[in-house]
């Protein structure tokens, strides 16, 4: 089979060259920056079991990947800052301003074991998606119609090949799951551990505040978000309420529960539908 143009012009190129070109896009060092966030996240919950000073650094740096990707993204996306109310509104819809913004807050505090996990989780899928897509056609220009000829059973792969066919039909299995898991996480980890934290003053005092707020933006924009709420929901409901409930369940806490949950409700409702929700209120 004769090769595509464009296969033929990069074969022609060096690697050196194609490198080279690689890294004059902005999208190369979103990857370095999640590329930072992966593996000195990963090095802060394999060394923090064993002491939490040298943990920290590792903390640090990680975030400092997040913030560096972040940036780049909204950058590319939006440009330079502009000093106008329309600016400003479309900043504050954007998830990726919302990440950036908890990452700074996260990183200005002292380190909070729990909330680094997403970041760790998010990064993870972004390196494997911009290694498959852009990293491993760099050194091996042919894998791209490797594994398309493969998918239609006209091809056996090459080593190259069959780890980037690998990568994608790992994501493509996973990322969708992982997603959903991260959003309990933090809806259910996270939001407890600042709260809990907050009580008993091992975390910031304004940290259930900062963390609420990005909860309720996500709430707002976010349909996985939302399914998370509801997922722990009926988690709750099934060992805090009758008649799933423990006998062993007091019942001053099924009922404290219960009226935490009609609380959170009522606030999911306002910010969703905020005019249904007075017209709830005037009847």
């Amino acid at each position: 089979m004769a090769q595509p143009a464009t296969q033929r012009g990069a074969a022609r190129t060096t690697t050196g060259e194609r490198l080279s070109a690689l890294a004059k896009t902005a999208q190369f060092y979103w990857w370095a920056g999640h590329m930072v966030v992966l593996i000195f996240g990963t090095m802060y919950y394999v060394r923090r079991p064993f002491g939490w000073k040298t943990a920290n650094w590792y903390y640090g740096k990680a975030y400092m990947g997040a913030l560096a990707s972040y940036a780049i993204v909204i950058y590319k996306t939006y440009g330079p800052p502009q000093l106008n109310l329309a600016f400003v509104q479309r900043l504050l819809v954007d998830e990726n301003v919302e990440y950036l913004m908890l990452a700074g807050y996260w990183y200005s505090c002292r380190p909070i074991f729990v909330t680094l996990l997403p970041f760790v989780v998010f990064s993870l899928f972004h390196v494997i998606t911009y290694t498959r897509s852009s990293l491993i056609p760099m050194f091996f220009p042919e894998v791209t119609a490797e594994v398309q000829r493969a998918r239609q059973g006209e091809a056996v792969l090459s080593g190259p090949a069959r780890v980037s066919k690998f990568m994608g039909d790992w994501s493509s299995k996973y990322y969708s799951p992982a997603l959903r898991q991260v959003g309990v996480w933090e809806v259910a980890v996270i939001g407890l551990w600042v709260v809990l934290g907050a009580v008993t003053f091992q975390t910031p005092l304004l940290a259930p505040l900062a963390y609420f707020q990005f909860l309720r933006m996500r709430y707002a924009l976010s349909a996985p978000t939302r399914a998370a709420f509801r997922n722990v929901r009926v988690l709750l409901d099934r060992l805090l309420t009758p008649p799933t409930a423990s006998a062993s369940v007091p019942g001053v806490v099924a009922d404290s529960y219960i009226k935490a949950r009609d609380f959170l409700v009522r606030m999911g409702s306002m910010i969703t539908d905020p005019a249904a929700a007075q017209q709830q209120q005037q009847r």
